[in-house]
């Protein structure tokens, strides 16, 4: 049907009825980009009621190996009236290295869950696309791309996973294309009202089989921005940064020096996501005021690119796995230790928990998400200094009085009380302790103490099992993340 750019959504969708919209729709690229993309199709569709919403929006993890539940949803009439949109998000079906790490590590994690039907689904998945047949005649070795399993699982776990594929008749006879499967539901239609919206966080290639069948009969919005050096790049960048800006602080009747703006884009750098959050904080940070100011800039942001351990705890605290696990891969690529790593979620999960115990707390009646930062300030952030002292002072009775009594010297050498239970942590700075609580309501107060659980499980496992330690703290930050709650 058709192909346009992100920036050209809003005025399509101004002149198409809803009825007129096309049923399937592709939208590929830049990730920020995709998700407004994303807002604007369903807003159209479904309008803004967030309980209408999630009446009618049926979200897929976009796994290949997901397609078949994904058909299957797309061709049962929905029990509702009105259109019903399923919803394919962060499809990776072009994927191929990815998806190779990514099976084996759901596989293990299965596997070691116990949860062998599943285990053996998704490694068969991946013998389908690698030529193996497990259902053949007698047990030979997997091919080069299967070693890591055997390393994971070990020949036990791959030969209980071959015995349950060979129970089930399973063989690449009967294996069929999941991707083709999907182009043939597309063409051949879905029931009336239904919608397939497809996102992916990177450029699908023109030239598949699947992205022609999209463009010829649904919507394709093209959100990729070049990435490159040149005069004409840097030009695109810049102007997807600045309606990112434009937005935020009209939304927020909010205006920005031109070259404020600027030196924000340049400590940024082009990462959409993190730039949009760099705004919305200096929103937040100003308060009152109508105007953002070098002072505001210098107070609250930094290099975001000079920290990646920084980012990584942010997007575990943001429940963000797909930033999680790209920052951590960046970490480890840089030899980080796991056990550095773990340090460091470790502290993040404890200063959270440390927040919701306030928030729960009489000192934190006063707190409410989206309470704004001035009002915050001034009513929330002095409680929190009562709540630190009053910490302080329990820890100084469950701790035993020093036997040997004072040193020679004075106090030098005798134990100081630790700040690791205090969220204001001595300093006078109010806006980081804003930000850990609203950080803290992605949780719930038991999902965190699960957390430190599995922190010290993690920890146990490094330090005492010859488990790949990359796998032991990936699995960690997909557990962390993939819990549902927070409150």
């Amino acid at each position: 049907m058709t192909e346009i750019a992100y920036n050209q959504i809003g005025a399509y969708l101004q002149k198409t009825a809803v009825s007129k919209t096309p049923r399937v729709c592709l939208i590929h690229g830049e990730p920020e980009l995709v998700a407004q993309s994303a807002a604007a199709l369903l807003d159209h569709l479904l309008g803004a009621d967030p309980g209408a919403r999630d009446l009618s929006c049926d979200v897929v993890d976009g796994l290949s190996e997901n397609i078949p539940d994904l058909i299957e949803r797309l061709n049962t009439y929905a029990l509702v009236a009105g259109p019903k949109v399923y919803w394919f998000k962060e499809a990776r079906l072009f994927d191929t290295a990815g998806r190779h790490q990514r099976l084996l590590e759901q596989t293990q994690q299965a596997y070691e869950g116990d949860n062998i039907p599943r285990a053996a689904k998704l490694f068969f998945n991946l013998c389908v696309e690698v030529g193996f047949d497990p259902a053949g005649a007698g047990y030979r070795q997997p091919p080069a791309e299967l070693q890591p399993f055997q390393e994971a699982l070990g020949e036990g776990g791959i030969r209980r996973l071959i015995d349950h594929i060979q129970a089930q008749g399973w063989s690449l006879s009967k294996a069929s294309d999941d991707v083709q499967n999907l182009v043939d539901a597309i063409e051949k239609g879905f029931p009336p009202n239904h919608y397939l919206m497809m996102t992916a966080g990177t450029k699908v290639p023109k030239n598949r089989k699947f992205y022609k069948c999209v463009e010829g009969r649904g919507l394709v919005v093209d959100c990729h921005v070049p990435l490159g050096e040149r005069k004409a790049d840097k030009a695109a960048q810049e102007t997807v940064l600045r309606e990112i800006a434009d937005r935020a602080l009209r939304g927020a009747g909010k205006k920005m020096n031109p070259g404020l703006l600027a030196q924000v884009v340049q400590l940024t750098g082009f990462d959409p996501a993190t730039f949009r959050n760099n705004i919305e904080k200096l929103i937040d940070y100003s308060g009152p005021r109508p105007e953002i100011t070098r002072e505001d800039i210098d107070s609250i942001l930094n290099r975001s690119k000079s920290d990646p351990i920084f980012e990584l705890t942010n997007a575990v605290a943001e429940r963000n796995l797909q930033a999680a696990l790209f920052y951590l891969n960046t970490l480890l690529a840089n030899d980080f230790h796991p056990l550095q790593v773990l340090s460091a979620l470790a502290n993040q999960m404890r200063r959270l928990l440390i927040a919701k115990d306030f928030t729960r707390s009489t000192y934190g009646r006063d707190w409410q998400k989206g309470l704004p930062f001035p009002q915050f300030q001034s009513s929330v952030f002095p409680a929190i200094q009562q709540y630190d002292a009053h910490i302080a002072s329990e820890r100084s009775q469950w701790e035993p009085a020093d036997s040997e009594g004072p040193r020679q010297g004075g106090d030098k050498g005798s134990k100081k009380p630790s700040a690791e239970l205090a969220l204001a942590s001595g300093t006078g700075s109010a806006y980081p302790v804003f930000q850990t609580l609203l950080k803290s309501e992605n949780f719930s107060q038991e999902e965190l103490i699960a957390a430190l659980a599995q922190l010290g499980e993690a920890d146990i496992r490094l330090k005492s099992s010859g488990q790949d330690p990359i796998l032991v703290v990936k699995h960690l930050v997909m557990a962390v993340c993939d819990q549902t709650g927070g409150t």
